[in-house]
């Protein structure tokens, strides 16, 4: 019987760890998301005869207002749903925390029972 919650209790850090790095994942969307609408602050306030440049490599690339607009738009797009994925992905793994630990309570509870009626049955002889 131990070893049945010893492996619950294994299943259990398992899911806990995945849990705290869908929490990093998480943090890490967020942060880039908030980055994100900075920019799309900063481009929203430029003339439409604004110059708007792209670092690629060592390189700064002219590129259209609209253009940079759209992108960021798309990247906070995809960004919001890798949030909602994240938030789904934990929400599940709390729900299979919450059962595993019920599981688990149950288990030690029998153990405890069993352990009472030797107690009981060992004193009485």
């Amino acid at each position: 019987m131990t070893t049945v919650v010893d492996e619950k209790l294994k299943a259990y850090r398992v899911i806990q760890e995945d849990i705290q790095k869908l929490f990093v994942k998480k943090q890490q969307a967020l942060s880039q998301y908030n980055e994100n609408t900075l920019v799309k602050g900063e481009l929203d306030l430029l003339d439409e005869d604004s110059k708007v440049f792209k670092l690629v490599g060592p390189v700064l690339m002219s590129v259209e207002l609209e253009e940079s607009k759209a992108n960021v738009a798309k990247r906070l797009e995809f960004i919001e749903s890798e949030i909602k994925k994240a938030d789904a992905a934990i929400a599940d793994k709390q729900g299979e925390v919450t059962a595993l630990g019920d599981e688990i309570a149950s288990e030690q509870q029998k153990m405890q029972a069993s352990a009472a009626a030797a107690a009981k049955e060992i004193a009485g002889v």
